[in-house]
């Protein structure tokens, strides 16, 4: 697949592999040589501002053109049932595809620096662009690409690609491995006497007597399940210090370390970095070390407590502490695709204006966000959403959520 632009960026290099060989499984290559692209025989399309004598035509905005950060103006352009931006006067599309998926799976909007953060600092579902247009739960990015793909066949009947099988990934967050088991002795105290002044005396008898060395069935204690998994499940796994919104077992313990070898005879295994990892980015390194400790082997996938990231700070400590792999980029409010897209594909640095090595996987679906029946509705929605665009649904469980 031939590519022909006037100037080939690190974003349109980027975003047209994305495209073509992250979800058509195409490969591409680029061209800035007019005459190179008029004689060559194989399929083609040309991305520029100005109008290029050839069957596909892609009218190019700026967008792909910039090196800065600058706030854009999204103005809807209602594409068949869509409402979209980046419009185009001219070309094969009244929008500009590319400068659009672009916008989205860089998560350009989420570098404003006046965006409104929830209390936790994160950016909110309700402020993205996708969520306001009314297709945050659809995989827009894919359309796209299944769109270009016809038209590509129409022209030159020999284009190939391949379209992968729709997969189903399940992941788990072990916020706190236990209710009763492994907790220090005034961590026991404290969970005791709270019991009793909300007078759950069955609950203050349950820490007693595993703080007896008695056992006592504990209703966090959801792994084994796992085990019947048709795809091999990854838990991501808390090693910080106790702290106010990180509360796990400590990873010093017999108790810590015989979970994690039991979860890794079934499972992947990796680092949740904590929730102040965001913002203290050394956290992550010294937190996967020690997971690492107890695992005796290399983690290389991660994905942020509380989906609390920054842009772009979190996932460049993600790569200088050897993550290969993030899980982080879903919301933490809403179920939908963060990113309107459902395959790996690579973390681009927006203030580097590079791609980088670091894959993110996209989540779509948190168990807590909804109550079982709203959570049975939607994530039937966005299984038959993954199905029809070929993606990956990674729904994210923990064990720690009794719904």
């Amino acid at each position: 697949m031939l590519i022909y632009s006037p100037c080939i960026t690190p974003r349109i290099s980027y975003t047209f592999r994305v495209i073509f060989e992250r979800i058509l499984y195409c490969s591409v290559h680029f061209t800035t040589n007019l005459d190179e692209f008029h004689t060559s025989t194989e399929p083609k399309l040309a991305y520029s501002p100005n109008k290029i004598d050839t069957p596909i035509w892609i009218e190019a905005t700026s967008l792909l053109f910039e090196e800065n950060i600058v706030k854009q103006q999204i103005t809807p352009e209602k594409w068949e049932d869509l409402m979209l931006f980046f419009s185009t006067k001219n070309g094969t599309f009244p929008v500009d595809f590319f400068a659009i998926t672009f916008f989205l799976i860089s998560r350009y909007e989420e570098y404003y620096s006046d965006n409104e953060l929830d209390q936790h600092g994160r950016f909110q579902c309700k402020n993205s662009v996708s969520y306001q247009l009314g297709w945050h739960r659809e995989l827009v990015v894919h359309r796209f690409a299944f769109t270009l793909s016809d038209i590509l066949l129409t022209s030159y009947p020999d284009f190939r690609f391949r379209i992968p099988y729709e997969k189903f990934l399940t992941t788990h967050d072990v916020d706190i491995a236990f209710q009763y088991k492994g907790k220090t002795w005034w961590r026991w105290c404290g969970a005791v006497a709270k019991a009793l002044l909300q007078f759950r005396l069955e609950h203050a008898k349950n820490y007693l007597k595993t703080a007896l060395g008695k056992e006592v069935a504990d209703p966090f204690d959801n792994f084994e399940t796992e085990k019947k998994s048709l795809h091999k499940p990854i838990y991501f796994i808390l090693t910080s210090n106790f702290t106010k919104f990180d509360k796990n077992i400590s990873y010093k313990t017999k108790t810590f370390s015989d979970l994690v070898f039991r979860l890794a005879q079934f499972s992947e295994i990796g680092i949740h970095p904590s929730y102040y990892s965001s913002r203290k980015i050394s956290l992550i390194e010294k937190e996967k070390k020690r997971l690492e400790a107890v695992l005796q082997l290399p983690i290389t996938k991660s994905r942020q407590h509380f989906l609390r990231f920054r842009f772009p700070d979190t996932f460049q400590a993600l790569i200088n502490a050897g993550i290969t792999d993030d899980y982080s980029l879903g919301w933490h409010n809403e179920a939908g695709f963060r990113a309107s897209i459902a395959v790996p594909y690579p973390f681009f640095d927006l203030t580097k204006n590079e791609e980088t090595e670091l894959l993110l996987h996209p989540l779509a679906f948190m168990d807590s966000v909804f109550n079982k029946e709203d959570g049975e509705t939607v994530l039937k929605e966005l299984l038959e959403e993954a199905k029809n665009m070929c993606g990956t649904l990674i729904v994210l469980t923990h064990n720690s959520n009794l719904l």
